[in-house]
């Protein structure tokens, strides 16, 4: 009889534990820059990425390049069932004042800089960059035509991935933003001193 109790007690406690392990099993899966819509953007770090989307649900991405002589659009989309980061890096013709007008950034918006391309900005779970397009080659950065060539880039999270409003969350969105940025620059020929980032960029106020 005391047997009978004792494997009916330990029955007991392995369903317990099951159900414990079960309810606080972390289920998020490890991104590998393979499976992102373009590795070069990834390469070197895709935690970033991983942050923002929490990847525990089915993941998929997308990446799209339409360019001619004298625009290009890349635009990379990636997102779970509950979350998801969109970017674009896009060659234009006009001035700084035309892009920051373009950024629609609301009035009293937390806004922080960080050091990437001419100017570089995130807020409210986004982030920009713009910079000159200077091309090492003629013919080589789709400006034909342009009179004042520039990279707009802009990573935009939504979803789950939207929630939370921290250091974190801004760094790495301007981490995503630098690496758009550099992967732009090299399908453009608008090359300047730039290495591509390991690390988020340093951010001022």
């Amino acid at each position: 009889m005391l047997v009978i109790m004792s494997a009916g007690a330990l029955a007991v406690v392995g369903v317990g534990l099951s159900v414990w392990a079960t309810a606080f099993r972390d289920d998020t899966k490890e991104l590998r820059a393979s499976e992102t819509c373009n590795e070069g953007v990834f390469s070197a770090n895709v935690e970033p990425l991983e942050r923002l989307v929490s990847p525990d649900s089915p993941f998929a991405s997308d990446w799209s390049r339409k360019a001619s002589d004298s625009s290009l659009l890349l635009t990379c989309v990636n997102a779970t069932d509950h979350a998801f980061v969109k970017m674009t890096a896009e060659l234009k013709d006009g001035s700084i004042d035309e892009w920051r007008s373009q950024l629609k950034r609301p009035d009293g918006a937390d806004t922080f800089y960080f050091d990437v391309g001419t100017e570089a900005v995130v807020w409210n779970r986004q982030a920009a960059v713009y910079a000159e397009c200077k091309p090492h080659s003629v013919g080589s950065s789709h400006t034909a035509g342009m009179d004042s060539p520039y990279l707009s880039v802009l990573v935009r999270a939504g979803g789950s991935a939207a929630e939370e409003k921290n250091s974190t969350q801004r760094q790495d969105l301007a981490h995503l933003a630098s690496r758009m940025f550099f992967e732009a620059q090299l399908q453009t020929g608008c090359q300047q001193d730039f290495v591509a980032p390991s690390g988020p960029p340093r951010m001022t106020k």
